[in-house]
């Protein structure tokens, strides 16, 4: 109905106003039958509507008008001048009819015999209850007299189209015509609501896309069709500040509606993505105007952008239904023949408003009985489009049942057959797995047993090899040295082969370490002694130490402590520059026991590898081009373990100093 209204509206603001032959005066018949005013009218524009009658009556510009009303939309006050003859045997009651159901401000003035005009009043500005006849259109009643001529002005101001036909009916014809009229509305629109009805619980119960927006369709299709014939302002007395902006809002809502529904209806989604959502853009941008414009009180500039869009939008689809058609898209077939019976109907319509068509029932109706026919078509295609969903979907579902159902008598005997031969396999493959998971077990750890001892001698004997090979080199290199310097070298080889040694003996106890507590073997002994035995291991000036308050006795493995303070000062020893020495600090804490702790300059350590420093074989990023088995730190924490003290990183090197620290107890 949107499109309907827009063609109207659009088109006959374009027909032409006026003749300039002066037309005759309009004989009432003696039948009784109606009569048009069209061809019997003059008109007269009224700019800022400041005339009164007798002002307009000896104006000049009146024009002889051939047709109906059509005016367009317009500021201006319409002024008609209408000569009346009644014959003898005519009937004396009449009524005056405005076909256009929505104007706003409608006056009738007719000169009595003292020569006083006499004034009647109607239109969407005028409360109902002052309207001289309760009808949905203005309707004026007249009693003529016989052989009398009569002269009428007719004001019409209006800020919707001003286009309207006036007719002349007798009073018993329009009361009889007024019966069946509303008849057939109430036909007309009782199947729209059980129209709107039936999909309402059609959507509910499949929601499918095409119901919804069918019946969204339906339903701004029926209010503005209501509307524009006036029905609802009727019944509810509604005012026109009401009226006008949901007829606006309603027209432009009933654009974006029909153009996604024709989208639809006609698959364009699937086979124009891009061009489907450009022109849902457009739409929608001109509906949100137009209804924007509406709303702020501008109803005229808003509704001709909601026609500016609708008529290029009828030609677009119509040539693209028709394109798609001519290659065999069924949609598009469907499309043409529903939406088809509904643009003749607006052509009709058309034709009438232009004078091409006389007017009479049908071509009055036309674009509603278009509709009407448009929107049963519509919703028997959705029934029919479900129906045939619903059966292919129950097809498709007895066939994958059937499908199933054989699939699942195959897979049974296969499982039958393979259950039998998977028992005897599991049986057999269950004992030999007990079998290889016991071999797995013993190869696994006696190959780590291997792999951690060989790790831990190359790491620690790296260090005292190191000397032996220096030292036989100073020898070889110089036989007639001094004997004092041969003894010294000589005493460096014993040193560093009694070192071996003892790390011989300490990495054979590493294993006792491992596998049980009771290997741990403390005794008292003088600790001052224990690290003078360490530190001196290492070159003059290497190794910074620090001993205060020193218990006298510590309760310790001799053995095992030396390996793990020969380990922090080994590790200090690697990351510390040469030229600067290594602290080695031994104090007695507050609660007892002993602490030592080992720093030295050197880089930051990375932060995602702190955690990991004590983990066994760990070599961090900078120790990568360094030797070290990565045993040092994790041998130092399980020496304190077993001491029952623990190793802690007290600095990372954020501020240019790593320093560990490791603390037993009393």
């Amino acid at each position: 109905m949107q499109i309907l209204l827009a063609i109207f509206l659009f088109f006959a603001a374009l027909h032409p106003l006026a003749g300039w032959a002066a037309p005759a005066p309009l004989m009432l018949p003696a039948g009784a039958q109606k009569v048009t005013a069209s061809g019997h009218l003059r008109m007269l524009a009224d700019p800022g509507g400041k005339l009164d009658p007798d002002a307009a009556l000896h104006a000049a510009g009146w024009r002889a008008l051939p047709a109906a009303v059509s005016a367009g939309y317009t500021d201006d006050a319409i002024w008609l001048r209408l000569d009346v003859v009644r014959a003898a045997a005519s009937p004396d009651e009449w009524v005056l009819r405005f076909s256009n159901a929505v104007l706003d401000d409608v006056r009738l003035y007719r000169l009595d015999g003292a020569g006083r005009w006499t004034l009647q009043t109607a239109g969407a500005d005028v409360p109902r209850a002052a309207w001289p006849v309760d009808a949905r259109q203005v309707v004026f009643p007249l009693r003529l007299q016989a052989g009398a001529d009569e002269q009428w002005l007719v004001r019409l101001h209006s800020k919707k189209a001003m286009s309207t036909e006036l007719t002349l009916w007798p009073r018993a014809a329009f009361d009889e015509s007024s019966r069946r009229e509303y008849l057939y509305y109430g036909l007309q629109f009782g199947s729209y609501l059980l129209l709107i009805l039936f999909h309402i619980f059609f959507w509910r119960m499949t929601r499918e896309a095409h119901s919804g927006w069918y019946l969204l369709y339906v339903l701004s299709n029926a209010t503005t069709e209501a509307l524009t014939i006036a029905i609802p302002q009727q019944i509810f007395s509604m005012p026109n500040w009401l009226s006008d902006p949901m007829l606006g809002v309603s027209m432009a809502a009933s654009i974006a509606v029909g153009t996604r529904f024709s989208i639809l209806q006609l698959e364009l989604s699937a086979l124009y993505p891009r061009f489907s959502r450009g022109v849902m853009g457009a739409t929608a941008a001109a509906a949100l105007t137009g209804a924007l414009l509406v709303l702020c009180g501008r109803y005229a500039a808003g509704v001709l952008v909601v026609q500016g869009a609708a008529l290029p939008l009828i030609a677009v689809f119509i040539a693209l239904a028709t394109w798609l058609a001519l290659r065999g898209h069924r949609p598009a077939r469907a499309f043409l023949l529903i939406f088809g019976i509904f643009y003749a109907g607006v052509l009709v319509s058309f034709l009438r408003n232009m004078g091409v068509l006389p007017p009479n029932f049908w071509t009055n109706h036309a674009a509603t009985l278009g509709a009407f026919v448009h929107m049963m078509l519509m919703s028997l295609r959705l029934n029919r489009r479900y129906a045939e969903l619903r059966r292919a979907k129950d097809l498709a579902q007895a066939q994958a049942v059937r499908a199933v159902r054989a699939l699942n008598e195959r897979l049974e005997e296969q499982v039958a057959l393979r259950t039998a031969a998977l028992r005897q396999e599991i049986g057999r493959r269950a004992a030999l797995e007990g079998e290889l998971r016991a071999a797995l077990e013993v190869e696994t750890r006696t190959r780590e047993e291997q792999q951690d001892f060989v790790a831990m001698v190359s790491h620690e004997f790296h260090t005292p090899l190191a000397i032996i090979n220096t030292t036989a080199q100073q020898i070889a290199r110089n036989p007639g040295a001094v004997w004092d310097k041969t003894l010294q070298r000589c005493q460096n080889l014993r040193e560093a082969s009694g070192r071996m040694a003892a790390l011989v003996d300490e990495y054979l106890s590493a294993d006792r370490m491992e596998t049980s507590a009771a290997t741990f073997r403390p005794q008292h002994c003088d600790p001052r002694v224990l690290l003078e035995t360490v530190l001196a291991e290492w070159p003059a000036g290497r190794v910074e130490a620090s001993m205060r308050d020193l218990p006298a006795r510590l309760q310790c493995d001799p053995g095992l402590l030396r390996v793990a303070l020969r380990n922090l000062l080994s590790n200090a020893d690697r990351h510390a520059p040469q030229a600067q020495a290594i602290r080695f600090d031994a104090a007695m804490p507050a609660d007892g026991g002993i602490q030592f702790t080992v720093s030295n300059d050197g880089d930051a350590l990375p932060v995602d590898e702190i955690p990991r420093l004590f983990q066994k074989y760990f070599r961090g990023r900078i120790a990568q081009h360094k030797p070290g088995a990565g045993l040092g730190l994790y041998l130092v924490r399980r020496i304190a373990e077993l001491h029952g003290g623990q190793v802690t990183l007290e600095r990372t090197g954020s501020d240019g100093i790593v320093s560990f620290s490791m603390r037993l107890p009393a």
